[in-house]
């Protein structure tokens, strides 16, 4: 499902008049990587060539030291050609930190040419050094193909590691792979179990996620107070689905009590960052002066703004 908040689940009934005129409904999902073909065994990124080379080794844990002071610029000017100079001697020495460090430059391009093929083959040998982050972001690149053969396996594979040390985006990204079965078996119990350990971190997707599961009751008992609980600390975090969740469990009374300002104040954020179910909520409301006053030329608006993405 493409908006289960993995990178929620389900729909509601919109605003009921509406409904019956015009016969539309909204919903929002669980928020996911993309979806994409998977693929068997992949093979593991190449490596890269070495920025520079060196006739003598040099102390990896200074050279990291210094690659981080180039590249915040705490205690030296900043500077990524430099930082990158140094991760890479510290990081072909089996420094685990500088291997990170220079995985994300090559993802990013900051300091050395953009290549994600490079970045994965970085991040790999952080990874196999038990680097949760490097781990997870494995498993995204996995997920989404990118300088890697596409595998849900695989990402799932890198994902559990990065989970067993208790990495919150890992958790979150597993449990939706658990959600719609995803290079794992199909379970709503372990993504709930997923959801709940990293939402229970702070992280605004998995508390969403969490949100929609208890307001359908999977993998968890069904709890529309609970659900308003989890979509309220990911809203808070400008989650856009939590935001719009909230406001259709203001309007339909679920939870909460029932409240069209409250609705219409949690659609307003969403449909701010472009949600496509808030805006046309939003719409409706000003079209039929529930919770703001009636205002067609604001209904059109937003109309508008769902209409065209």
């Amino acid at each position: 499902m493409e908006y289960l908040v993995a990178n929620g689940l389900g729909g509601r009934p919109k605003l009921a008049l509406l409904l019956t005129v015009m016969g539309l409904t909204g919903c929002t999902a669980l928020n996911p990587p993309p979806p994409a073909t998977a693929s068997a065994a992949p093979p593991p990124p190449p490596a890269p060539p070495t920025i520079a080379a060196s006739p003598l080794p040099g102390n990896p844990a200074a050279q990291g030291a210094l690659g981080n002071a180039f590249y915040t610029g705490e205690g030296a000017p900043q500077d990524y050609g430099k930082a990158a100079f140094y991760f890479n001697k510290a990081a072909n020495q089996g420094d685990v930190n500088s291997q990170y460090m220079l995985g994300t430059m090559y993802k990013s391009g900051k300091g050395v040419p953009q290549s994600d093929s490079d970045a994965d083959y970085w991040y790999l040998q952080a990874a196999n050094q038990g680097n949760a982050q490097a781990q997870d972001d494995l498993g995204d690149a996995y997920t989404y193909g990118q300088g890697v053969a596409q595998s849900d396996a695989t990402a799932s594979t890198w994902y559990q590691k990065a989970a067993d040390q208790g990495n919150a985006d890992a958790e979150n990204s597993l449990g939706f792979n658990y959600d719609l079965g995803k290079g794992v078996p199909q379970s709503y119990d372990k993504a709930a179990a997923l959801f709940k350990a990293s939402a229970e971190q702070g992280n605004a997707k998995a508390e969403h996620n969490l949100g929609d599961y208890y307001d359908r009751g999977l993998g968890v008992p069904q709890s529309y107070a609970q659900a308003v609980y989890w979509w309220t600390l990911s809203a808070q975090q400008d989650n856009a689905e939590a935001q719009d969740n909230l406001g259709n469990a203001y309007h339909l009374g679920q939870g909460v009590a029932q409240d069209d300002v409250k609705a219409t104040y949690y659609w307003h954020l969403a449909a701010m960052q472009s949600n496509v179910p808030a805006q046309y909520s939003l719409g409706t409301a000003y079209l039929l002066g529930q919770g703001v006053a009636q205002d067609p030329e604001k209904a059109a608006y937003y109309f508008m703004l769902a209409a065209n993405p």
